[in-house]
């Protein structure tokens, strides 16, 4: 995705995206700044990857479906997002494994990265753990846009087992629901 990374951000130069000076005086071009890559290539968690690539229809899917779905806004969410980009089955095929990752990462975040913010150095282990692990996540999701008939997916799903989807159904299932906060 490095290369598309560096197609999107518009030049500095040509005046567009121009959004104020920061507090040292210096000019601000994030206005219409549409992908971060090092925050997209970086991410240690899925939601922040997500949320940095593709930014402004991230807002917009948020305002016109996240905020207004009354059940599962992140599957209705993607979903809608699926029907966007087209009617091929990978399409469909990608947001929902896309979905099933980021709600198991969300809970598994929850539940278990708490235990690593002990020390500098396990947190840092943790953060490679997770870096890696969302960036295949995120790509076995990505290739079925690729891929997208169902015949072609099928032989992915076949060729990895069907791994990635078992392993987050089991943690989904089987990792205990955070405690809520107290207040």
């Amino acid at each position: 995705s490095s290369g598309i990374n560096a197609e999107w951000p518009l030049r500095p130069g040509s005046g567009f995206g121009f959004n104020g000076y920061k507090e040292n005086g210096g000019a601000k071009w994030d206005k219409i700044t549409n992908v971060y890559p090092h925050k997209t290539e970086c991410s240690s968690s899925l939601k922040v990857l997500t949320d940095n690539w593709n930014v402004g229809t991230a807002l917009w899917l948020r305002r016109v479906c996240y905020e207004r779905s009354v059940y599962a806004p992140t599957a209705m969410t993607y979903l809608l997002s699926a029907t966007w980009h087209g009617f091929y089955p990978g399409y469909y095929g990608c947001f929902m494994s896309a979905t099933l990752f980021l709600l198991t990462s969300r809970k598994l975040r929850r539940v278990v990265r708490p235990k690593f913010l002990g020390s500098a150095s396990i947190k840092m282990f943790y953060d490679a753990l997770t870096t890696v692990c969302s960036l295949l996540l995120i790509n076995f999701a990505s290739i079925q846009l690729c891929l997208l008939s169902f015949e072609r997916n099928y032989v992915l799903y076949k060729h990895f087992y069907c791994l990635p989807h078992i392993v987050c159904i089991l943690i989904y299932v089987f990792c205990p629901s955070p405690k809520p906060k107290k207040e």
